[in-house]
């Protein structure tokens, strides 16, 4: 770990991405045996070796389960360090003022998104290992984007040979299918399961648990992270472990980075309106014979086509899971978890710590996600994330909203209520709900923000990635000590539920967390909002 009293610094640019410095003549080729065969990587500027776009599973049909590499599968003799694609999907709803470049990176879209970005310490030597030499803990990250958008890539995610190198770790990004292509999910006219992009990034955590010994890493020390949608997913996730326990789960702890479940999933055929809209964008007839043979057909419905279809649902747009007969979504989530269920199956899959937490000013962000121009807009907007009558009831638990509010009015309400909604509150539940069976969890906040983002002070939704990912190339030299010092307590914190049987970890009461505050400094507080989501829990609660 870097040292707390000398930060490491960088010349990199924040815009230097890792597929633009392998791409570089003077960017050192590496490789190294695994059990599909040589591989081919490279090496960024600070001498990261890198690997992108590693498949972990093969090109499946339109809305089918993943599948995983089978035995005999070799990789290709091209040299992995392309940044070639990611998941397609519909332009975002919000305004954006970055370059797609910025957003998702230099590859093209794809509807196999089924790969993993790999960056390892400069000084590990890969071929051949040494006799030895001690395995790295491993790092796995799922990004963000409402589970509609998004990529491993672009400015946000690509500079992981940062924290490679100076924490000594494996760093790993894994893509997986986003919005229609990830989540739909409808029971009628014909079944549709949906959770894809959940699936997917199991099957991605399955690939690292057999594989990542080859890069050097530990299949016993892998840590799952995710931001935003990536928290939702990881949340997913932890409950897939806790159900199929006592089979070991292909991660020892989970961190949810602003964002986790909050409501149960509704079921597929409270989708099928949805369904409907989307053949009507596509100007198919829902009731045709055969719709969704026609919609699997790419040739009939090319992936350009079905992308642009969903920027014309409205408030349809917005895929999410479903409940599913595959087990993988299940109805009782939030009692399973409120109960002890959760607890009790994360003990027994081997899972050691959960890690959630926040930032103070997520609203920041979110007032800006949906346009509301009266007040009959918020509700659908609300029920974009959750069933509809409990979309009433939560915007309700806020104060009066008058008939002739302005559209500034109503959409600093939508920001708060959406911040509640998907940060605030449910990872507040979350660590209260495992706590109370004694799981470890360790609740943060993180209140400072670098300069480089430009937000006036403000920490906005994300911004924490410049702690989390020692993102140098966005922080002053002060701001990298303030970062070194809260993931040294952090990690140390975490450190004490993994080792020893946890023997050393003292839960925190539901009210404290560790907090990174507006000056920079890291220590353990109250929770000062707690008191204010009270009204809104009870909703969901009921």
């Amino acid at each position: 770990m870097p040292s707390a009293e000398q930060p490491p610094s960088t010349d990199i640019s924040p815009n230097d991405m890792t597929g633009d410095q392998l791409a570089l003549p003077s960017s050192e080729r590496i490789t190294m045996e695994t059990r599909f065969g040589q591989i081919t990587g490279g090496r960024t500027k600070n001498g990261c070796q890198v690997f992108l776009n590693v498949p972990y599973g093969i090109d499946v049909p339109r809305w089918t389960d993943p599948q995983p590499l089978p035995a005999d599968y070799r990789y290709p003799s091209e040299p992995f360090i392309h940044d070639s694609k990611y998941c397609a999907q519909p332009e975002r709803t919000y305004s954006q003022t970055n370059s797609m470049r910025d957003r998702l990176g230099l590859g093209s879209p794809t509807e196999n998104p089924f790969f993993a970005d790999i960056y390892i310490p400069s000084d590990y030597q890969l071929s051949p290992q040494l006799d030895g030499s001690p395995l790295l803990p491993v790092k796995v990250f799922i990004h963000g984007g409402f589970l509609q958008y998004g990529s491993t890539s672009g400015q946000h995610y690509n500079q992981q040979f940062f924290p490679a190198e100076h924490y000594n770790e494996i760093r790993v990004l894994l893509g997986h299918r986003v919005s229609v292509l990830g989540f739909l999910g409808c029971e009628n006219p014909e079944k549709i399961s949906g959770n894809f992009g959940f699936k997917d990034c199991w099957l991605g955590l399955e690939w690292v648990k057999q594989n990542i010994e080859s890069f050097g890493g530990d299949p016993n020390q892998i840590h799952l992270s995710g931001l935003s949608g990536g928290g939702h997913v990881v949340h997913q996730l932890i409950h897939q472990a806790a159900r199929l326990a006592p089979a070991q789960a292909p991660f020892v702890t989970a961190h949810l980075q602003s964002n986790a479940i909050l409501a149960d999933p509704v079921t597929p055929a409270t989708r099928d309106i949805q369904f409907a809209a989307l053949c009507e964008a596509l100007g198919e007839s829902p009731t045709t014979p055969n719709i969704l043979e026609k919609l699997r057909d790419t040739k009939h419905i090319s992936t350009e086509k079905l992308v642009k279809a969903v920027q014309n649902m409205g408030e349809l747009c917005t895929f999410r899971g479903v409940v599913g007969d595959d087990g993988w979504v299940r109805s009782d989530q939030v009692e399973y978890q409120h109960n002890g269920g959760l607890a009790k199956g994360l003990k027994e899959a081997g899972v050691k710590c959960i890690l959630v937490g926040d930032v103070r000013d997520e609203d920041f962000f979110y007032a800006g996600v949906h346009a509301c121009k009266t007040k009959a807009d918020l509700v659908p907007n609300i029920a974009r994330y959750y069933p509809y009558e409990q979309s009433q009831q939560f915007l309700d638990s806020y104060s009066h909203v008058p008939d002739d509010a302005s559209p500034s009015e109503l959409n600093l309400l939508l920001g708060r209520i959406l911040a509640d909604g998907q940060v605030h509150l449910p990872v507040r539940m979350l660590a209260g709900d495992l706590a109370k069976y004694d799981f470890p969890v360790i609740r943060y906040a993180i209140e400072s923000v670098p300069e480089f983002y430009g937000t006036n002070g403000k920490a906005s939704h994300g911004t924490d990635l410049a702690v989390h990912q020692l993102r140098l190339s966005v922080m002053t030299p002060k701001e990298t000590l303030s970062a070194l010092k809260f993931n040294e307590v952090f990690w140390s914190e975490t450190s004490k539920a993994i080792n020893n049987n946890g023997s050393e970890f003292k839960q925190r009461p539901d009210e404290e967390m560790l907090v990174l505050d507006k000056n920079g400094n890291t220590h353990w507080s109250s929770d000062w909002r707690w008191p204010l989501l009270r009204e809104a829990e009870k909703v969901f609660r009921a």
